[in-house]
């Protein structure tokens, strides 16, 4: 990867302009400062539409005594605490992650039984969906996507699988499409045992998806005893989608995301997500994912006009949480346009995202290093441990590695942050980011030679650097005087160590 990447939420090269953030949710654990009106109204919004849907279902609890009925129910009962609890289960996993929590899983990637391996596509998309739904009951563990695709078309030993990813379950399915039919095979297996204690079958149309999934949802969900009330769905009746193409366009065009990044991927998926919208204007996977392709067009340098691209990303994704305000992934694509520049204006979309979907860990990571850009430093090392907790094997775990680097060299960690800067280089080694700041704690900790090696290896990956570069994207990121103190540090220790000033 380059630059400051998070799987979808990268925070890198400076671009033209600064971005001019909206400022949205806070954290709910930050229930006890008085939140502006505009947080309030977001997180009133959210709260509104879940509940709305629930006291909704309630007046029909009647009509479907026999029990859930394949719609994704939330929450398990209407509780003052459950929002401010939400992520209880990945701190507590995070602290001793040698105890497995009780609704800890991982949904490993489907396979694609079509005859067309074209339509792997297909099958990840459906993967990457359940994966979604299920992160929002209340109180599971569920490890990141990232992670879970590196098991693709591998064979898995399943109570080894547990036992790595310390987890007790594992959902596993396969897709067949064949024309507009969609059958899905999906199980559900105790790692402690490696045995199914379910397996069902299910049949759909494809212009119905999303009911298709969210009954796969519902099954799972009473299969590991957790008690739902029928709420509305995350994919509610109003925003459903209704062109089956459109959908097959976005997830043709997140399959490109998800994929190295790269100029010509990010155009590709880009179009792709065009095409969708072109067909269903309403379609909010493509517009999250359409404003993530123009937020990485401005963040590495690739956009032809900043301050359009930057216009038009929010206005998607405004869009999208004015119909939906409750999506997760919009408000952690808001806070990846918002991140630069300003950082202060990004947190409270993190705060958002995670409140929602609180085992999301490209949320966490991003959180992490906005905290450091913001001159919170030592506020940043909880989240991002989490998001290697819920991730251990994601693509961006390199990047989030030099996330903890980067904390701790700021705080004057040195040997800490030489840890950590060495864990990234070790996983990514053309990743130039972690560079820097291991020859700044090498010098600070007297180890002048070590220093002097690793100049040698940034210029072999990264000839252009300078002094005067790095502290052009170092202050084009945050205006934040705390951070600038910091990172002047980072200078000063790069200028003794003998790097070219320009």
């Amino acid at each position: 990867m380059t630059n400051w990447e998070v799987s979808n939420g990268p925070l890198g090269e400076p671009p033209s302009e600064n971005a001019q953030p909206d400022k949205p949710a806070s954290d709910e654990r930050e229930r006890e400062k008085p939140p502006s009106d505009r947080n309030l109204k977001i997180r009133l919004r959210a709260r509104l539409q879940v509940i709305g849907g629930a006291l909704a279902s309630i007046a029909a609890v009647g009509a479907i005594a026999g029990g859930l009925v394949g719609y994704w129910t939330v929450w398990k009962t209407l509780r003052t605490d459950v929002f401010p609890e939400s992520q209880k289960t990945q701190k507590q996993a995070t602290i001793r992650p040698d105890v497995a929590p009780r609704l800890s899983l991982v949904v490993l990637p489907f396979a694609n039984l079509s005859n067309d391996a074209e339509q792997d596509y297909f099958a990840d998309g459906i993967t990457t969906d359940l994966t979604t739904d299920l992160a929002q009951m209340p109180e599971t563990f569920v490890i990141g996507r990232g992670t879970a695709f590196t098991y693709k078309k591998k064979q898995v030993d399943l109570k080894t699988l547990g036992k790595d990813l310390g987890v007790r379950w594992a959902v596993q399915g396969a897709v067949q499409r064949a024309g507009d039919r969609v059958r899905m095979n999906v199980s559900l297996s105790d790692l402690s045992t490696g045995r199914d204690v379910w397996s069902d079958r299910f049949d759909g149309d494809r212009s119905n998806l999303p009911s298709l999934q969210e009954q796969v949802t519902a099954r799972l969900a009473r299969s590991l005893n957790v008690e739902l009330i029928q709420a509305e769905s995350r994919r509610s009746q109003m925003d459903r989608p209704t062109n089956p193409n459109a959908v097959d366009f976005s997830m043709r065009g997140w399959a490109k995301r998800y994929g190295p990044r790269t100029k010509l991927t990010n155009a590709e998926a880009n179009d792709l997500f065009d095409s969708a919208l072109r067909l269903d204007p309403s379609n909010i996977d493509a517009m999250i994912g359409k404003a993530s392709c123009l937020a990485d067009g401005v963040i590495y340098g690739w956009s032809t006009s900043v301050a359009e691209d930057k216009r038009t990303a929010l206005k998607l994704i405004d869009q999208v949480l004015a119909q939906r305000p409750a999506t997760a992934n919009a408000h952690a694509a808001k806070g990846n346009i918002l991140n630069y520049g300003n950082p202060e204006e990004a947190l409270p979309e993190y705060d958002a995202a995670l409140e929602i979907d609180p085992n999301s860990p490209v949320a966490y990571a991003s959180k992490g290093i906005v905290l450091v850009t913001a001159g919170r430093a030592a506020e940043a090392f909880s989240p991002i441990q989490i998001a290697l907790r819920l991730s251990p094997k994601d693509p961006a775990a390199g990047t989030w590695h030099f996330f903890l680097c980067h904390a701790h060299v700021h705080l004057s960690q040195y040997r800490e942050g030489i840890e950590e800067c060495r864990r990234s280089i070790n996983l990514n080694k053309s990743d130039w980011f972690p560079y820097p700041d291991l020859i700044a704690a090498y010098e600070a900790t007297g180890q002048s030679e070590m220093a002097q090696q690793v100049i040698v290896e940034l210029n072999a990956i990264r000839p252009d650097f300078t002094i005067q570069w790095f502290k052009q994207i170092g202050y084009a990121r945050s205006s934040n005087p705390q951070f600038r103190r910091e990172y002047d540090g980072i200078i000063e220790g790069l200028r003794k160590a003998g790097v070219r000033e320009q």
